[in-house]
């Protein structure tokens, strides 16, 4: 089958790496070399993931939306022996049911009418690499019941195909829920949650590991950074956060986990107007828990805030800064005086 079958086609874009190799992957394959942190539960991921490296068995990675399963997922790859083969993820949740077990067993020419050329499966690609399927439970019943005969026999079948392949790949499998609360929910078949169990690796939310935090955002801003110069060719003028922004940080809940804070990271640096980011930057300039200014001391406060960086920018020339704003120099100036904004402390 596998001599015969054609390369990824349209469907397959949910792949988000079918190769390990740094030279295809470039800068993004640095992304993820290691869990910021300093938390025992972080430990005890690193702890797992060395482990898992050692063996081929299957395991179970749980964090909310937002925590990097993906990235625990390939550092047991990348800590194993078959770190050359390919690496294959599969967000089982974004492809049509009927097209799954295409992408993970392949399918013999003619099998699928609507896709009649073969196609090489997930499994078969990886060759002795990792498989990683997230939201696994979003899986048809029929084929978990399968994955999970799969795994026990150690050889799978491609779709329309008589003949058996071995099973040289490991098969990760990652959720936002326990194996236990998938079971008792009837979302995940009990058979193939017993071939999870043998190594379950969980990692909590942001908000249950505060200390990982500012590591967290340290080791993001480095990377965006790095990502930022790659793309314009520039280096970045931005080295850190301001005291207030590291506060705001490290009290905000981040219900999007690491996901949430590298949006906003990667976002500020785009927009970063001086060498330290701040709260207002990060879109933290309050958080939840705090009172909510109204809505004309929050107009105020952004007045302030824009007049006072139309005025930096310009050392002070009201006049150069009225034209900027698209304002009366009369008005620009009134609006000066209500917030009580010298303008001779941005000259220079």
């Amino acid at each position: 089958m596998a001599g015969s079958a054609s390369g990824p086609d349209p469907i397959a874009t949910t792949e988000t790496s079918s190769s390990s190799s740094p030279a295809r992957d470039g800068v993004s394959r640095r992304r993820g070399d290691r869990l910021a942190g300093t938390s025992r539960a972080i430990q005890r991921a690193l702890e797992q993931i060395a482990v898992a490296g050692r063996g081929r068995f299957a395991v179970w990675i749980q964090g909310e939306e937002g925590v990097d399963k993906d990235l625990a997922a390939r550092l047991i790859h990348d800590a194993s022996e078959w770190a050359q083969g390919g690496f294959f993820a599969l967000d089982a949740s974004i492809v049509p049911e009927s097209l799954l077990a295409r992408e993970l067993f392949g399918s013999v020419q003619g099998a699928i009418p609507a896709l009649a050329a073969a196609y090489e499966g997930a499994f078969a690609r990886v060759r002795t690499g990792t498989v990683l399927i997230e939201r696994i439970e979003t899986l048809p019943k029929d084929l978990q019941q399968l994955l999970a005969t799969v795994l026990e026999r150690g050889e799978f079948r491609a779709v329309g195909s008589q003949s058996d392949q071995a099973l040289g790949g490991r098969l990760i499998a990652s959720s936002a829920s326990s194996l236990d609360t998938l079971v008792s929910e009837g979302r995940l078949v009990a058979e193939l949650a017993e071939r999870l169990r043998l190594l379950e690796i969980r990692i909590p939310p942001l908000r249950e590991r505060k200390e990982d935090i500012l590591p967290t955002a340290a080791h993001i801003l480095n990377f965006a950074r790095m990502e930022i110069e790659s793309e314009t060719g520039k280096p970045s003028t931005v080295r850190g956060f301001t005291r207030e922004a590291l506060e705001r940080v490290v009290s905000h809940s981040w219900p999007g986990n690491e996901r949430e804070l590298k949006e906003q990271i990667r976002a500020a640096l785009r927009l970063a107007r001086n060498d330290e980011l701040g709260p207002e930057d990060l879109l933290l300039s309050w958080d939840a828990s705090d009172d909510i200014p109204s809505f004309r001391d929050a107009k105020r406060a952004f007045e302030r805030e824009y007049v006072t960086r139309v005025l930096r920018v310009c050392h002070g020339n009201i006049s150069r800064a009225a034209r900027i704003a698209k304002k009366d120099r009369k008005d620009f100036y009134d609006v000066m005086r209500r917030n009580s904004i010298n303008p001779q402390e941005f000259r220079s």
